[in-house]
């Protein structure tokens, strides 16, 4: 029986030069097959991605953001797997599911992908893992790990993890050395399968399954049948809200939530403010939960609630172009404040203690991009 899979089916090998090269597995990521290929040849993915691209470091972007097609066909040729297959593999026909069939992608932060968060060839973060997934005969890294509204497993039912438990150092195997697995820590070499890992949060992963059962078709809102695209955009929208909400808490976002359902105590401020593509499971995790409540509940009873909260126009940031008609509908019933003249203060040098845990956040990533955790 085929295995399944949500974004592509796998491909075998057929006439490649190279003897020992593993077949695409269901689902599974660009850089995870790359991987994979270089260690069962005994080299680092550099040396193998330099004999077909001896002209471009490849390790220095994000190499599952993908190529132009020309690009895939010498390694197609090398390891003989179809360049239709290896397309698939990287997160190109995710976005293009998610903003439009575009035919160039957007540049900057993909919206609902994960930023690696590339130092040189060094990470910040940006891919997730399953433990119990990792003790596979076959483990490898799929599509779905690089994606912002997955935190959890499906199969497993756990939430998923983005560092080693061991040494916090990132999830990165393109940093592998010869004679290591894929499951194994590139900086400790201890087994990511032994990771201890909570159950998932049960709103935010019935949210994660809807998501990928519709995988571009229409999804309802309410009563209201709307695209792949405009679906994702309302959600990311009310995930921005949330954020904004347990950022800055007012008496009417208070208010809001509790006539929602919404557990405010579930999600927390996040330091740096950095976009909801930065942040790790656990942290997507609580806002996903809450956002699924609000998507249950529909757009009307959203407007309800926001007009008997009083709650202020600046709560959605509308997209300038793009923003589907039923988003701007809500944000009709959303009071609009007049704007006031900020006073200029003296200039105090004590730092807030936010400013210090924000500066202190900020050095814990460059440390665990370079390895110094």
């Amino acid at each position: 029986m085929a295995t399944p899979y949500t974004w592509h089916p796998g491909a075998p090998c057929l006439e490649g030069r190279w003897p020992l090269t593993p077949p695409l597995l269901a689902d599974e990521l660009f850089s995870s097959w790359l991987v994979r290929t270089a260690l069962r040849h005994g080299c680092p993915p550099r040396t193998l991605t330099h004999v077909v691209w001896p002209h471009t470091r490849v390790w220095l972007q994000d190499v599952d953001r993908g190529f132009d097609e020309h690009l895939f066909r010498p390694m197609s040729k090398a390891s003989g797997v179809p360049v239709q297959s290896l397309m698939l593999s990287t997160l190109r026909p995710v976005i293009r599911a998610i903003v439009g069939d575009v035919h160039t992608p957007p540049r900057g932060v993909w919206p609902w992908v994960l930023v690696l968060g590339s130092r040189g060839r060094f990470h910040a973060g940006g891919l997730q893992f399953c433990p119990e997934c990792m003790r596979q005969s076959e483990p490898y890294y799929q599509i779905q790990q690089r994606l912002a509204w997955h935190c959890a497993c499906e199969t497993h039912g756990l939430q998923l993890v983005d560092h080693c438990p061991f040494c916090s150092a990132v999830v990165q195997p393109s940093a592998l050395s010869p004679g290591k697995r894929v499951s194994q820590c590139h900086h400790c070499g201890h087994d990511l399968g032994r990771t201890l890992s909570r159950a998932a949060v049960g709103p935010a992963l019935e949210l994660q399954q809807t998501i990928d059962a519709a995988k571009g078709g229409l999804l309802n809102y309410g009563n209201h049948p709307l695209s792949f695209r405009d679906w994702m955009t309302i959600t990311r929208m009310m995930v921005s809200f949330l954020r904004m909400a347990a950022l800055r808490p007012s008496a009417n976002t208070r208010r809001f939530c509790s006539q929602m359902g919404i557990d405010m105590a579930s999600m927390r401020p996040e330091p740096l403010g950095l976009p909801f593509e930065y942040l790790g499971p656990e942290a997507r995790a609580g806002l996903l939960a809450n956002a699924w409540v609000i998507m249950l509940a529909g757009p009307d009873r959203f407007m309800e609630m926001a007009a008997q909260a009083s709650l202020s126009s600046s709560c959605l940031l509308i997209p300038v172009t793009g923003a589907p008609p039923l988003l701007n509908q809500m944000a009709e019933v959303l009071i609009s404040h007049s704007a006031k003249t900020c006073t200029r203060t003296a200039h105090d040098p004590t730092h807030t203690p936010q400013q210090v845990l924000r500066t202190w956040v900020r050095l814990q990533r460059r440390m665990r991009r370079h390895d110094l955790t």
